[in-house]
């Protein structure tokens, strides 16, 4: 009886012990930045943690990053002397973080790192082009580091030509590509509530950031010389629009699919 209640105990302390221990550790972010736009399991998290510190008014939570999301993170930075920008950085997650106002099991955490994140693979004629139009801002995130950036739909029929959004949303996708770039990867288009599969190149082209858009300009971007400037948003580190395909779409220069794109797409639909 004796050495039974003796293993009792001792399997009680295990079990505490391994629980603090594990909740000691904290919740692993996977994405260095967060800002306005950025839809990720982890917005959920930092929501929850602005709740607890009574910065974040709504009872429910999502893994949106919108302007509810946005002002609850500059009252948080205002309430403890960060910068107040809004974007959840280095220096605000380690004040949540510090605060203890975040805290998971590794168990919790390896089980939602590890889920492959995918995208809907969605036809751009039958479906995405009357999803995303022109006009619209969006967010783009990179399948391979997680990494989101906004942009606008400006241009394009045979596929989406769009412009990031701001000097920030440039940076990031630089970063992403390591610098401007013709590579396709593959990318998760968020828009409202739906995920799409999309495949991305990172080079801006077809405009002139320093002339007015929609006039003759000469020296556009990308080599593509005198003609339309395809240059929109203005004061974003860059001249013209990029492009992002989705299935069967194609190539304004040859009416046709691009086999580079496509395999990219597939990829991001995680087929």
């Amino acid at each position: 009886m004796k050495r039974a209640l003796h293993m009792l105990v001792l399997l009680v302390f295990c079990f505490i012990f391994t629980a603090n221990a594990a909740s000691a550790e904290g919740y692993t972010f996977s994405n260095k930045v967060y800002r306005i736009g950025t839809r990720h399991n982890d917005v959920k998290v930092i929501q929850e943690a602005l709740r607890k510190d009574g910065s974040f008014p709504d009872q429910s939570t999502t893994t949106y990053f919108g302007p509810v999301t946005e002002k609850a993170v500059k009252s948080f930075q205002r309430k403890y002397g960060l910068k107040e920008d809004g974007v959840v950085g280095a220096s605000t997650l380690k004040k949540i973080q510090s605060l203890g106002l975040v805290q998971a099991s590794t168990n919790q955490v390896s089980r939602s790192t590890s889920r492959k994140k995918t995208g809907q693979y969605l036809d751009w004629w039958s479906s995405v082009s009357k999803t995303i139009k022109r006009g619209d801002v969006f967010t783009v995130e990179d399948l391979a580091t997680g990494k989101t950036f906004r942009v606008k739909m400006t241009a394009g029929t045979n596929h989406a030509d769009v412009e990031t959004m701001t000097k920030q949303d440039t940076a990031v996708m630089k970063n992403i590509w390591g610098g401007f770039s013709w590579n396709r990867r593959p990318v998760l288009v968020h828009k409202d509530n739906q995920i799409i599969a999309a495949s991305m190149t990172a080079m801006p082209h077809a405009g002139v950031e320093g002339k007015p858009a929609g006039q003759t300009v000469s020296n556009r971007s990308g080599g593509y010389g005198r003609g339309y400037n395809y240059d929109f948003v203005k004061g974003n580190d860059m001249s013209g629009h990029v492009d992002i395909h989705f299935k069967n779409s194609k190539r304004h220069k040859d009416n046709k699919p691009d086999p580079q794109h496509q395999q990219a797409i597939k990829k991001a639909a995680g087929l």
